[in-house]
């Protein structure tokens, strides 16, 4: 993947961005609960015990890698010169992220603010 600066002539348009980070961070949140979910349903009938881990373990393990992965990809979209008020708000349209300051959003791994 080639990186883009900011002052590129060709800057990366924030729609593709958003598309970009919909594949890499949003289906994988999708695939760990269908995952998770699946594999409870599956074991719900011979390992109760392990049916409830795997149902129990799907929530937190794709928030981490929702909270891991939004980040870089936003880092990602800013150097390669998206425009951060479109990129916000077309990620937000997705579900990509959440509204600037809600208790959600603050849940983001970063690094030194943001």
């Amino acid at each position: 993947m080639k990186f883009h600066r900011a002052s590129d002539p060709k800057p990366i348009p924030a729609r593709l961005a958003v598309k970009r980070g919909v594949l890499l961070v949003n289906w994988p949140v999708r695939l760990i609960m269908l995952l998770g979910f699946g594999g409870a349903y599956l074991f719900s009938h011979f390992v109760p015990w392990l049916s409830a881990l795997f149902a129990i373990a799907a929530i937190p393990g794709a928030w981490v890698w929702w909270s891991y992965f939004v980040p870089q990809w936003r880092r990602w979209a800013l150097r390669s010169g998206a425009d951060p008020v479109e990129l916000q708000y077309l990620a937000e349209c997705e579900s990509l992220v959440w509204p600037r300051g809600s208790f959600f959003e603050r849940t983001e791994f970063r690094r030194n603010g943001r």
